[in-house]
C-alpha cells in the first residue's frame, strides 16, 4: 500500500482527474517506480520510486530531475542496460515514439533487461497508460515492475527443451522474454481453485475472464473456443486437481490443441510455488499461438509423404527400366556377336539385322517417353494455335497403328458409326494431338493379344461460336487392369504388376504423358477397364474453329499414291555436322539414285544454296543443332532470299529433337517436314515423295 507521504503526493496533483488518481492508486503496489510524463515537452514527475532499484540509484535520495525524460532514459541505459539492447530500449522510451503509439492505443507494454552495478541481472515490465491529452499537453503514466519470477522460470524451462529439440525447432522456441512469447498468462492458486489474469495480448482471440474459478472457467472456455475433437483432452490436461500429482517431479507440462477457428495453441503449466512438503500450490498458465509452426510441420509431413511416394515410384521405375533398357542392349550386343560368328550365312545375317533394328527401336521408344515426361513435368507449356487438318492427323496415326496391329495379328478398326467430323480444319496444337492419340492407340495395341481387336473413333460432341469439342476414343479387348489399379493408371511410372511388365514392355509413362498432354490442351481424359476384358479411354478436347485457309502444319489427307514418284536424278543438299549421321543419310539417298552434296553446318548450307543456280537443288535435308548457324535459322535465311526457288524448295528437318515444341518450331521456321533421329529409311522416302508431289518437282 502507498505510504502516507506517497498518498499525500497523489492528492496534491491539482491537474489530475479523480479517475487518474484512482488508477495510480491501483498501480502503486504493482510497480517499483511510477512516473507522470508530458510527451510534448518531455517533462516528468516521479510519483513513486522504491529503494534498492537502479532508477533510485540513478536519481539519488533527492530524486534528481533531468532536463527531460529522454535524457533520463539515456542516463539509465548507459548505466544499467546491456550495450546490445540499448538501441531498442531508447527507441521504445523516446517521448516522440511513445506519443505516436499512444495516439492509436490506450496502453503500451515493453520488457527489458537491466544489470545493476554489482552485475545482478533483472527483468522489468514497462507499462505506459494514456492520461489527460488536449491540444497542448499529452500526459501519460509510466510504471515499471519486476518480472524476474516469471522470466527466470521460463528461461530455465526453455534451456531444458532446447537440448531435446533439433536445430529447426530450437530457433523457433528460443524466446527473449516470457511476455514476448506468450499471448496469455495467468496465475493459479490450486488450493483455492482461483485464477487471475496477468496479461492478455490477444484479447480478440482469447476473450477470457480476468479472474474467477478455474474449473468452471476452463469448462466454459473449452466449450466456447476449443475444437470439439480436443475438448476432452483439454479438460483432462487443465484439471488442476490432478496437477500436484502430475507435476510432482516436473517443473512444467505442456499440451498442444486446436481452436474452433482453426488456429493452434500451446498451453503450458509452470511451477510457481510449492509448500514446505514440496506439494505444488501455485502455477502459471501460459498460452501461445503455434499456428505458423504447426502449418510448417504439416507442410513438412506432407512433403515427406509425397517424397516417399515419389521415391518409391521412382525406385520401382528405375528397377524396371534397368531391366528394360538392358534387354534391348543385350539383344543388340548378342545379335552383333552372332552376326560376327556367321559372316557368310545370309539367313542368320538377315535375322540378326532385323533383331538389331527391333531392339534399337524399342530402346529409342523408352528414351523418348522418359524425355517427353520430363519436359512436360519441368517446362512451362506455351500454347500454339496452329491451323491444321484433323482428318490428316487421324489418318497418320491410324495408318501407323494399323501397321503395328497387323504385325501382331490384331484387328484395328476405325468405328465410323461413332465418328463424326463436322469441322475438319481447326486451330490448336496438332503435334500434341498426334502424340496423344499415338500414346493411347499404341497402348491398346501393346496390351491386346493376337486375335484381339482395337476400335477407335472421333466425333464432335458440341460447339459454340468459337470452339468445337471433340471426343477421341479407343477401346480394346486386351488384358485390361484391375479396378484398384485403374485409379492410379495415370500416375507416373505406374505398371500394374511384374507379370504384365515382363510380357508387355514399356516405361509405365504412356498414360501419365497422355494425361499431361490432355490437361495442357484444356481437355479431360477418362479410363474404364476390367481385368482380362479390356480397356476404353476417352478424351474430350476443345479446338478453335473458323479456319479459312489451308494449314501451316499438316497436309490434306493424301488420297493420291506416291509409290510411283521417281527419285533417281534428284539433287539433294544435306546439312549435318555429325559425320556418322551424314554418312547414313547420304547412303540412304544415293541408294535411290539421288545426287547428294553436303554442308557441315547451317551457315555453309545457306551459302551453297545462295551460290547455286535457281532450281539446282530439289530438296534440302537440314539438321537443327549445328554450330555457327542452327537449322531453324538457316531455313529462315533461305526462305528470305530473293530468288524464285527460295520459298518453294522442300526443306526436311532431320533432328534428334523429338519434342512437340521442336516439331512445331521446325514448321514455324519454314520447314516442310520433321523427321526424328534415328532416321527410318521408309519414313525418309515417304516424306521426300510427299514433298515432291506437293511441290510438283517432277
Amino acid at each position: 500500500m502507498p505510504t502516507q507521504k506517497e498518498e499525500l503526493q497523489l492528492n496534491t496533483q491539482q491537474d489530475m482527474s479523480s479517475e487518474d488518481i484512482y488508477v495510480l492508486k491501483k498501480l502503486f503496489t504493482e510497480y517499483v517506480s511510477l512516473y507522470r510524463l508530458e510527451l510534448n515537452s518531455g517533462k516528468y514527475e516521479i510519483l513513486r520510486l522504491v529503494e534498492n532499484t537502479n532508477a533510485k540509484q540513478l536519481v539519488g535520495e533527492e530524486h534528481t530531475i533531468f532536463a527531460d525524460y529522454d535524457e533520463f532514459t539515456r542516463r539509465y541505459a548507459d548505466a544499467f542496460v546491456p550495450e546490445t539492447e540499448q538501441e531498442e530500449f531508447l527507441d521504445w522510451h523516446k517521448c516522440e515514439n511513445l506519443k505516436k503509439r499512444l495516439q492509436e492505443k490506450e496502453s503500451l507494454t515493453y520488457y527489458y533487461h537491466s544489470v545493476s552495478k554489482d552485475g545482478k541481472d533483472s527483468y522489468y515490465e514497462a507499462y505506459a497508460v494514456k492520461g489527460k491529452a488536449d491540444g497542448k499537453n499529452f500526459y501519460i503514466f509510466l510504471g515499471y515492475r519486476n518480472v524476474d519470477v516469471i522470466l527466470y522460470k521460463e528461461k530455465a524451462i526453455q534451456e531444458q527443451l532446447q537440448k531435446a529439440l533439433d536445430e529447426a525447432k530450437l530457433s523457433n522456441e528460443i524466446i527473449e522474454a516470457i511476455a514476448k512469447s506468450y499471448q496469455y498468462i495467468s496465475r493459479i492458486d490450486i488450493s483455492k481453485n482461483w485464477f487471475e489474469e496477468i496479461s492478455n495480448r490477444a484479447v480478440e482471440n482469447m476473450n477470457y475472464k480476468k479472474s474467477g474459478e478455474v474449473t468452471s472457467g476452463n469448462r466454459n472456455a473449452c466449450k466456447k473456443f476449443v475444437a470439439e475433437e480436443y475438448q476432452e483432452a483439454f479438460l483432462k490436461f487443465a484439471d488442476i486437481t490432478t496437477l500436484p500429482v502430475r507435476m510432482k517431479n516436473e517443473e512444467t507440462i505442456v499440451m498442444e490443441y486446436q481452436m474452433k477457428d482453426g488456429n493452434w495453441h500451446k498451453l503450458r503449466f509452470i511451477e510457481k510455488k510449492r509448500d514446505k512438503d514440496g506439494n505444488l500450490t501455485h502455477v502459471l498458465c501460459a498460452i501461445r499461438s503455434i499456428s505458423d509452426v504447426k502449418k510448417k510441420e504439416q507442410e513438412l509431413l506432407q512433403q515427406v509423404a509425397e517424397a516417399r511416394k515419389d521415391a518409391a515410384l521412382k525406385s520401382r521405375f528405375l528397377s524396371n527400366m534397368s531391366h528394360d533398357i538392358r534387354t534391348p542392349i543385350n539383344g543388340i550386343i548378342g545379335m552383333t556377336e552372332l552376326a560376327d560368328r556367321y559372316p557368310d550365312n545370309l539367313e542368320i545375317q538377315k535375322k540378326c539385322r532385323e533383331k538389331l533394328v527391333e531392339s534399337a527401336r524399342h530402346l529409342v521408344s523408352m528414351v523418348n517417353d522418359i524425355l517427353d515426361m520430363n519436359k512436360l513435368e519441368t517446362e512451362q507449356f506455351v500454347e500454339n494455335d496452329i491451323p491444321f487438318n484433323l482428318a490428316a492427323v487421324l489418318n497418320r496415326v491410324n495408318t501407323d497403328q494399323q501397321m503395328q496391329a497387323g504385325k501382331k495379328k490384331i484387328d484395328y478398326v476405325v468405328d465410323w458409326k461413332k465418328s463424326e467430323l463436322n469441322h475438319m480444319y481447326l486451330m490448336g496444337n496438332p503435334v500434341y494431338i498426334e502424340k496423344l492419340l499415338t500414346v493411347i492407340t499404341d497402348n491398346a495395341v501393346k496390351f491386346t493379344k493376337p486375335g484381339g481387336n482395337v476400335s477407335v473413333w472421333c466425333r464432335e460432341i458440341s460447339e459454340d461460336d468459337e470452339r468445337a469439342f471433340y471426343e477421341f476414343g479407343c477401346s480394346d479387348n486386351g488384358i485390361g487392369m484391375s479396378e484398384e489399379f485403374a485409379g492410379h493408371a495415370f500416375d507416373m511410372f505406374s505398371q500394374e504388376n511384374k507379370t504384365s511388365r515382363t510380357q508387355y514392355e514399356g516405361t509405365g509413362l504412356g498414360l501419365a504423358i497422355a494425361k499431361k498432354i490432355t490437361e495442357r490442351l484444356g481437355g479431360t481424359i477418362e479410363i474404364k477397364s476390367k481385368k482380362n476384358c479390356g480397356t476404353t479411354v476417352t478424351m474430350t478436347i476443345p479446338f478453335k474453329t473458323g479456319v479459312q485457309n489451308l494449314m501451316q502444319y499438316t497436309e490434306n489427307v493424301n488420297t493420291e499414291s506416291t509409290e510411283d514418284i521417281p527419285l533417281e536424278g534428284l539433287y539433294a543438299l544435306i546439312a549435318e555436322d555429325n559425320e556418322l549421321n551424314l554418312e547414313i543419310a547420304k547412303l540412304m539417298l544415293e541408294e535411290k539414285g539421288i545426287c547428294v552434296e553436303c554442308a557441315a553446318d547451317g551457315k555453309e548450307a545457306v551459302a551453297k544454296f545462295e551460290e547455286s543456280e535457281p532450281g539446282y537443288y530439289d530438296v534440302i535435308f537440314m539438321d537443327i543443332m549445328m554450330p555457327y548457324m542452327n537449322g531453324w535459322d538457316a531455313t529462315r535465311k533461305i526462305r528470305t532470299l530473293q530468288r524464285p526457288d527460295a520459298d518453294k524448295i522442300p526443306i526436311i528437318a532431320m533432328s534428334a529433337n523429338a519434342f512437340a515444341e521442336d516439331i512445331i518450331n521446325s514448321h514455324i521456321s519454314g520447314m516442310n517436314w520433321h523427321l526424328t533421329k534415328p532416321i527410318d529409311a521408309d519414313k525418309l522416302m515417304t516424306a521426300l515423295k510427299e514433298c515432291i508431289r506437293k511441290n510438283n518437282i517432277r
